[in-house]
């Protein structure tokens, strides 16, 4: 059956001709293909220009691309006519190190990973679940979508141009899915001059009573900001740090006046102590006993 020309407008690619197997693609924290529930060893994509061809149409919609666009990303330097034969040795090398001889499929001008089967690449569904997290500000589906994040975007490939701005796109997103859930501190490990995070630890210290915790807080940020942007805390992080001093020297005064009382009572047992000796050296009984549970 000839392919079909119709726009496919999902991600997950199940045509009808072809095998019908299950391709899992990890592209987050590194690069792993599963097909037909058959992990393939890393060695067999040792080949550069074999793994690239098969990670950047795991990124794109439909897991499909026109063949000029995909030498033009895999060779930017390169005429087509020397890039073709060397897209179709690509090809062959995924095809062996995927065990499949329909990993790629190169037709009509269209270079195809695995057009039979049912594709899940993790990247494509952490965005999926992120974007309606976010829109629905959804606690539960942004913990769900953290679920698919195992990390930066195929953290190997650091200098491809063709993952660079995905990779920046999935980190934003990853720090977007934290706010909504409202993990604070893991969002200002990540990102340190997130100021709105360090605001809402400062709120979460101020509400738990511990003004010191909040300065401590603001003075981190105020570091971060000042090495890395060259800026100072905004009004918010100022009006927190305004609210911890406030707690903080309350706090002082309240520590400052029980030691005062701890320091008179101590000074009044002792008084008491001598008293008592007096009174027994005189043999005297005093007229009630006194003692320092009252």
């Amino acid at each position: 059956m000839p392919i079909a020309h119709t726009p496919i407008a999902r991600h997950d690619t199940n045509l009808e001709w072809g095998a019908h197997d299950t391709v899992e693609i990890s592209v987050l924290g590194g690069f792993r293909v599963t097909v037909a529930g058959h992990h393939t060893p890393s060695r067999a994509w040792s080949r550069r220009s074999a793994a690239a061809l098969v990670k950047i149409l795991a990124l794109a919609p439909g897991h499909r691309l026109h063949r000029e666009k995909m030498m033009d990303l895999l060779w930017p330097d390169e005429s087509p006519d020397r890039s073709a034969p060397r897209l179709h040795k690509a090809a062959h090398f995924a095809r062996r190190a995927a065990g499949s001889d329909d990993a790629i499929v190169l037709r009509d001008d269209v270079v195809w990973l695995f057009p039979g089967a049912h594709v899940t690449v993790d990247a494509v569904r952490f965005e999926q679940l992120a974007r309606k997290a976010i829109s629905e500000h959804d606690p539960r589906l942004a913990r769900e979508a953290l679920d698919w994040y195992g990390g930066e975007l195929l953290p190997a490939d650091p200098y491809e141009d063709w993952a660079a701005d995905r990779r920046e796109s999935l980190h934003l997103r990853q720090l977007d899915v934290l706010r909504v859930i409202g993990e604070w501190r893991e969002l200002a490990d990540i990102d340190p001059t997130d100021e709105q995070a360090h605001v809402e630890l400062m709120q979460r210290h101020l509400a738990a009573g511990d003004g010191a915790a909040a300065l401590r807080q603001y003075e981190h940020l105020e570091r971060v900001l000042d090495r890395e942007l060259g800026v100072v805390p905004g009004t918010a992080a100022r009006e927190a740090r305004a609210a911890a001093v406030m707690l903080d020297a309350d706090d002082g005064d309240m520590r400052d006046r029980v030691e005062a009382l701890l320091s008179e009572l101590a000074q009044l047992e002792t008084r008491q102590s001598e008293l008592l000796a007096e009174l027994a050296a005189a043999g005297a009984t005093p007229r009630c006993a006194i003692s320092s549970d009252g």
